[in-house]
Order: C-alpha cells, then structure tokens, then sequence
C-alpha cells in the first residue's frame, strides 16, 4: 500500500427502486451486502468509516459511523463526511449496494496513490469511477464549496483537482469481468448478481 488509508462505505441512498429496503441489507448468497462489503475492508483497512443519515440502522456494524454535514442529498456530501471522519490523509470510497468488490483491485487503485494528485480513480471505456476511488484531505475545501454553493456534481472536482486515473487494461488484469464496479440499483440487479454468484463462486 503506497499510503495508509481509511475505507470508507457510502451507505446514504434513498434506496426508491426497492421501495424504501436499505440495500445496505439485502442478502446475496444469504450474506448482507454491507457484510460483503466489511470483509473486504477489515483485510485492507485499519480505520472503517460508514456514512449514512440513518446511523440507528448500522449499530451492529463494526466501523466508525458518520453522517452527512450538508442537508442536501448527494454522493458528494456523501464524499465529504467520509473524507472528513478519516484518521488518514487518503480514503477509498465505495458505495453499500456494490457486492462483488475485490480485494486486489481495492488494492491496485491503492498503488497509485502518490503526493502529486488528489483524486485516484479508475477509468474505463464506460468513463470515470467516482465511487471506487481514493480521495485525499486536500479535495475537502472544494467539496466544502461545491456543497455551499449547491454544485452536487462530483465531476466538477475534476476540473479544480488532479486527478490520476488507472487504465481500463491495468483493471481487468485483476478483475476480468470488472465485476467490483457492479452495483444493485434495481430488483433485476439483484437477480443478475444471484445468478452471478451462482456461476462465479
């Protein structure tokens, strides 16, 4: 690992194509996604931050649990809180609802952490990972003011951070099927990552 590091797990979505279930909960192979999610985490990281806007709902998950500082609903605020409640300079961010995550390409964003840049994100053909990236403490004063001024899109960090991408071949060398970028929006995602498992494990 190039620099220590704080996992972070995004778990404030409105959840509205499940009609209102947490997706932090629901089971895949019988196991929590959150839970698939922490086993990853506790491999790679020392500190574990969880942000969420209902933290009664997490008291029986072992992280460090954080809330939104800004009313408005976004990834971004999302981003903010989490960077924020890190112990360390860097933290990798994933969403609650991605099941399939692997270690090694947790760990291969982690290698391209370096002084020189900001963001460490992966990209491929379909664009930009926000949300399997690692930020570092310097993007708080421009998420801070995005935030105020109501600019919720996380893209626009770009345009004032340096970003440091890792490319697409790099990715699928592990992690073929980039199957860690897979997230369960929809009751059929949830099918497809059961019948995923089925044949994968």
């Amino acid at each position: 690992m190039a620099a220590p590091c704080t996992g972070v797990i995004l778990a404030g979505g409105l959840n509205t194509r499940f009609d209102g279930q947490n997706k932090a909960f629901i089971k895949i192979g019988g196991k929590r996604i959150v839970d698939r999610l922490l086993d990853v985490y506790t491999r790679l990281f020392e500190q574990v931050v969880l942000v969420t806007n209902d933290p009664a709902a997490y008291m029986d998950v072992d992280a460090l649990i954080v809330s939104d500082h800004y009313a408005v609903r976004s990834s971004l605020n999302g981003l903010h809180a989490g960077l924020f409640a890190a112990s360390h300079e860097y933290a990798f961010f994933a969403a609650c609802d991605t099941p399939f995550i692997k270690g090694a390409l947790v760990q291969l964003v982690l290698a391209h952490i370096a002084p020189k840049a900001d963001i460490f994100m992966p990209s491929t053909s379909a664009g930009y990972e926000p949300m399997f990236a690692v930020y570092r403490k310097t993007c708080l004063p421009a998420m801070a003011w995005q935030l105020e001024h109501d600019r919720l899109k996380i893209q626009g960090l770009f345009r004032k951070l340096r970003v440091k991408t890792v490319a697409e071949a790099d990715l699928r060398e592990v992690d073929p099927e980039l199957v860690s970028f897979f997230n369960v929006n929809t009751p059929e995602d949830l099918i497809r990552a059961e019948t995923f498992r089925k044949g994968n494990r």
